[in-house]
């Protein structure tokens, strides 16, 4: 962003931004260019599709008040907001761009320090484990929030199960080095197999569970779903307040779509998918959703978002503070 953008707008359309007040000033973050003059930005942990033609830059944050026009809200730019990963990043002489700062990010929304040796012990087992980081880097970033060294063969074996069945995650056809069951008398089979000798088969998953994270608690269940032929894997992540012995969000991933439902507050669940493909489709199905979800005391997000807005974990920008920074090794 360019000192002439502030006074400039972003406009975004007034039906899915309904929550939004007239006159309120909200921190707004650029999360990436969708076509010319069209992006996508997050506001209080949600994602909108807007319209401007300023210079924005994908990563950046502005402040920005609320007001309408011409049947859209308009975002009027106030001021630019000092990126604090970036100043950390510099701070600690780290690029502030690229995977470095993809992964300084997820430990910023992860409640940890930028710590410049974590971040290249992350960034090499990213590289070594051929993940994508926008997409990965926030699953490493719980490993270190539980005392896990991403550099250790523990580490390595659990990142690519905490995205069980997604793109680029543990193999959904097996488990513990086994073929899943296919039916109900398999599955009786291959659970009583199990039993039978547990310390043969260490799970580094229950171990993840049960560890109280520093700054998050996250509990990670895989799932296999079968109705007839059709299968659907992934995974099942609750955000877990120890303190007060509660649930705070739940986010259910899948290879295809994630849905985000925050448990406290406003109920109201957002939906991700990676394709235009997978977005319309779940698009068609959302009024059927939407009358179900209401009968539970539920809302459902009217726009359907991009991938690139979730981490795996929850939307980008949602609970991102000011890291604190040390460079130390």
């Amino acid at each position: 962003m360019t000192p002439g953008t502030v006074g400039g707008t972003i406009r975004i359309p007034s039906q899915p931004a309904h929550e939004l007040r007239l006159g309120e000033v909200v921190v707004l973050h650029v999360i990436k260019r969708l076509d010319a003059g069209k992006w996508a930005v997050g506001i209080a942990g949600r994602v909108y599709p807007a319209a401007s033609d300023l210079p924005l830059e994908p990563g950046s944050t502005l402040r920005a008040r609320v007001g309408a026009a011409g049947g859209r809200l308009v975002l009027t730019i106030v001021e630019n907001v000092p990126d604090a990963v970036s100043a950390a990043l510099q701070r600690a002489g780290l690029p502030t761009e690229g995977d470095t700062a993809i992964i300084a990010r997820a430990f910023a929304r992860s409640g940890l320090p930028i710590l410049g040796e974590m971040i290249q012990k992350v960034k090499t087992l990213l590289s070594r484990s051929d993940m994508e980081p926008r997409r990965w880097a926030r699953a490493a970033a719980t490993l270190v929030d539980r005392g896990i060294d991403p550099a250790s063969p523990g580490g390595r074996a659990l990142l690519p199960v905490l995205g069980f069945g997604e793109k680029g995650g543990a193999d959904p056809r097996r488990y513990r080095g086994r073929p899943l069951p296919q039916d109900a008398a398999a599955a009786r089979e291959f659970v009583g197999s199990l039993a039978e000798d547990p310390g043969d088969h260490p799970s580094a998953l229950q171990a993840y569970n049960h560890l109280r994270g520093r700054s998050q608690s996250w509990v990670v269940i895989p799932f296999v779903f079968a109705s007839g032929q059709r299968r659907i894997v992934g995974t099942i992540k609750i955000l877990f307040d120890t303190y007060k012995a509660r649930p705070l969000a739940l986010t259910l991933s899948t290879e295809t779509a994630t849905f985000h439902l925050p448990l406290h507050g406003r109920q109201r669940l957002s939906i991700y998918c990676e394709t235009q493909e997978q977005r319309s489709a779940v698009a068609n199905r959302l009024d059927s959703l939407r009358a179900k979800f209401h009968n539970m005391g539920l809302e459902v997000d009217d726009t359907v978002n991009d991938g690139d807005a979730f981490d795996g974990f929850s939307p980008v920008g949602e609970g991102e503070s000011p890291p604190s920074v040390d460079t130390v090794g």
